[in-house]
């Protein structure tokens, strides 16, 4: 009997699918004429509860099969201690949250860029969930989950520490310990930084992906597109997949970001802390991949030329290239709820990851190969290519390097021996 894996990323992947074709239907008969954020943002609700649903039921079928009885206590304290400590915590919650918040309604650089706008709309609503649900959900949290081995790294407790710190050392003895050579606190500033900044993205990134899926979707079904050629129609059906998959991918990240809870076993157990790990890692993102790593590592402004133009080639290209990618989202799928960057939120041994251990990168490598044969042509774009292989390369060195510290990983890596390719490496 091994350990316990969700599978609920890969029913939010059905949910995705579900949802994202029934908003297209009701456009297609004039029920809904333009599909707002809010519809996006429905789309990321209704993910979020078929995996919560389907990871209830999951769990509970693995109890039951294994005979698997773990017990919870609460904090043994009476219902009002648990209140006034919900409120403590809410309140130390509240302040990072707040902090946050602020900085995205209000820094120039998701101001002046109009991607943003549906990453500050979502937070608004975050802000109402946070303030109406925060204090009841913690209540229950803490009465029916209040174990000590919870409680060790608690977010709330850990955040009232570190605001401790900053005060003792603007206004107290400045010689007093600094809390934030705590390890545990420590852990949970980075993990604020961590799901901020790569939740603003994965927002942005979902209004992208959904808009490209729209927009291929009435391609395929307009009276045009009887009047292209086979390859035409063909290109059609594959950006609009393409666009259908990358939005279940967006959709599961924005989740994992969004919720960790004892409830879900998903909560940090570490943070690569690194240098190293954080900058590998940025560097594939925005803005340092825009405004830094690609101004230096550039393959699309050199001189280059098409290699392959057959259209029957291209085709196959095409098919490889979705195989690729959705071996790239079922990654994502497979991790669910643990999903997260430069994170340790559990180790998952199922899908793509029984066979290797980082299967998004492999395919996401590849793709880029099979997809930009031109770079070929010019020894400075081949240049290029790998050096960005090689940054894949370091940030998936650089998460081994931090998840060795967790016993379970060194278990998994026994099991599941290569790193990229089977049999291989």
């Amino acid at each position: 009997m091994g350990k316990y894996q969700s599978y609920a990323g890969f029913f939010g992947a059905v949910a995705v699918i579900m949802a994202s074709l029934f908003l297209m239907y009701l456009k297609t008969q004039g029920i809904i004429t333009t599909i707002t954020n809010d519809y996006i943002f429905l789309i990321v609700t209704f993910t979020f509860a078929v995996m919560l649903i389907s990871e209830y039921f999951l769990k509970r079928r693995y109890d039951i099969k294994y005979a698997k009885r773990v017990k919870f206590s609460s904090l043994s304290r009476s219902n009002l201690y648990i209140l006034k400590s919900s409120i403590f915590r809410f309140i130390a919650l509240f302040v990072p949250f707040l902090f946050f918040y602020a900085v995205l309604q209000n820094h120039y650089y998701f101001i002046l860029d109009n991607r943003f706008i549906p990453t500050r709309e979502l937070a608004d609503y975050y802000l109402y969930i946070f303030l109406i649900a925060g204090v009841p959900y913690i209540f229950l949290t803490l009465k029916f989950r209040g174990d000590s081995r919870y409680e060790i790294g608690d977010y709330a407790l850990l955040t009232i520490v570190g605001i401790k710190s900053i005060f003792l050392k603007l206004f107290g003895d400045k010689k007093r310990v600094d809390f934030f050579k705590n390890r545990r606190v420590k852990k949970v500033a980075l993990l604020y930084l961590v799901n901020f900044f790569f939740w603003t993205l994965m927002v942005r990134f979902a209004i992208q992906e959904f808009s490209g899926f729209d927009t291929e979707y009435f391609m395929v079904f307009a009276p045009a597109y009887d009047h292209m050629n086979w390859f035409n129609q063909f290109r059609h059906w594959y950006l609009l997949l393409f666009h259908l998959i990358f939005v279940i991918d967006v959709s599961i990240a924005i989740i994992g970001y969004s919720f960790a809870s004892r409830w879900l076993g998903n909560r940090t157990k570490s943070v690569d802390a690194t240098l190293s790990g954080w900058v590998v890692a940025l560097m594939c993102y925005p803005p340092l991949n825009t405004g830094f790593t690609s101004q230096f590592i550039s393959y699309n402004g050199l001189e280059t030329h098409q290699l392959i133009r057959d259209p029957y080639i291209m085709t196959a290209i095409l098919i490889l290239l979705f195989i690729l990618y959705s071996i790239y989202v079922l990654s994502t799928a497979s991790l669910g709820f643990k999903f997260s960057n430069l994170t340790n939120r559990g180790i998952v041994s199922i899908g793509p990851y029984s066979i290797v251990r980082h299967p998004a990168y492999v395919s996401k490598n590849l793709s880029w190969w099979i997809d930009n044969t031109f770079v070929l042509t010019n020894i400075w774009a081949t240049v290029a290519m790998v050096l960005w292989n090689g940054i894949y390369i370091a940030r998936a060195l650089t998460e081994e390097r931090h998840l060795q510290k967790d016993r379970a990983y060194i278990e998994y890596r026994d099991k599941v021996k290569y790193m990229f390719i089977p049999k291989v490496i």
